[in-house]
């Protein structure tokens, strides 16, 4: 089922529109919540897990959102929220740590609950690390603001990628689509593939152009686990590292569905990423959705995006796009190949309308 293009946010969000980008805190919240209070009962963990599933339902029936934010919409209440999602980002990874130190392990009854937690912060945390890490850290470092730009980096280097800073600016942005754009996938390239070779790429883009900066945050990244390790001991550590690698693959997961078949070779036209109208998606991931105009405008506030009128369609939000990639890789490329074609027919038949007028 696609996501419903007809419906429209306002018939169920009584505020004005544009709040709905509060949903961000929703599910960073909710995992503070389950972190702050555990360890937990195996079912209690388990129970814990319904805000995510919830907003994977509400993503999946939920409606579109193609309006612009108007220019009088108060620009502090966007900032507010990048500020409040890194302080939670932050407040998580130490209640992470926390948690895991007082899981137990004496007994049978011990074991199952701590085995239970594990599960649940396996099934939340990496997708928080991504609502509330990575997406305010892509929008503080396309800022002008030096402060607003470090504190992306803190965010991407406690996730051990801070060379994503590096890369993703002097690599992705320029040079979009090409061979050595380390976040657009060819066509055929599966998300495996894909996820090989951009880390490789952009690993060799971040040493190649500032090479000190690379180091940096490198030492930075080992300092940081080191800390964590002494704070909340290694088992602690071990989870914030498989988390933080979820988190990453969940990152180029959606570089991989944003861009996938859109080289400069394709006959795309104008297309540089695909269309996504989710209005959940939108609100929840600071308007990553608008892609093709962050491309266009990249230092243009999250609010200011607009939604693309050029580009193959997605069928589904962020979330269920990142779940199809991810899990079954051949069943997504096997849909978007002729999604790709109608496109560039659709282009071809445009020209000819053009060329004949």
């Amino acid at each position: 089922m696609s996501i419903l293009s007809k419906t429209r946010l306002g018939a169920i969000w009584p505020l004005p529109w544009w709040t709905g980008y509060s949903l961000s805190l929703v599910f960073p919240l909710a995992v503070l919540g389950f972190l702050a209070t555990g360890p937990h009962r195996p079912l209690t963990a388990l129970l814990w897990t319904l805000p995510m599933l919830l907003l994977l339902l509400a993503e999946y029936f939920g409606p579109a959102e193609t309006r612009i934010v108007p220019e009088s919409a108060p620009v502090p209440f966007f900032d507010a929220l990048l500020y409040l999602l890194s302080v939670l980002q932050l407040a998580n990874l130490f209640a992470l740590g926390r948690m895991v130190s007082q899981l137990g392990w004496s007994s049978v009854a011990e074991i199952v609950a701590s085995l239970a937690d594990l599960l649940a912060i396996r099934a939340m945390v990496s997708a928080d690390f991504v609502s509330a890490g990575i997406c305010p850290a892509h929008e503080l470092i396309h800022r002008r603001s030096a402060g607003q730009r470090c504190l992306g980096r803190l965010l991407l280097a406690t996730l051990g990628y801070d060379h994503f800073y590096l890369a993703h600016k002097l690599g992705h942005h320029a040079r979009l689509g090409t061979a050595d754009d380390p976040s657009t996938a060819f066509r055929g390239e599966s998300f495996d593939a894909f996820y090989r070779r951009g880390l490789r790429q952009q690993w060799r883009i971040a040493w190649s152009v500032r090479r000190g900066a690379a180091l940096a945050g490198m030492a930075f990244e080992l300092a940081w686990l080191a800390l964590y390790a002494v704070l909340f001991g290694p088992l602690a550590m071990l989870v914030l590292l498989h988390q933080a690698r979820g988190a990453v693959r969940t990152l180029e997961s959606v570089n991989y569905f944003q861009h996938y078949g859109l080289t400069e070779d394709s006959d795309s036209g104008n297309a540089v990423a695909w269309r996504n109208d989710s209005a959940i998606s939108l609100f929840m991931f600071l308007a990553l959705t608008r892609h093709a105009d962050h491309h266009l405008r990249p230092g243009a506030c999250f609010a200011a995006l607009r939604t693309a009128a050029e580009g193959p369609k997605m069928p589904y939000g962020y979330m269920g796009m990142a779940l199809w990639v991810q899990r079954r890789n051949e069943s997504y490329r096997t849909w978007a190949e002729p999604q790709l074609d109608l496109e560039r027919g659709g282009l071809e038949s445009r020209l000819r309308k053009a060329d004949a007028a």
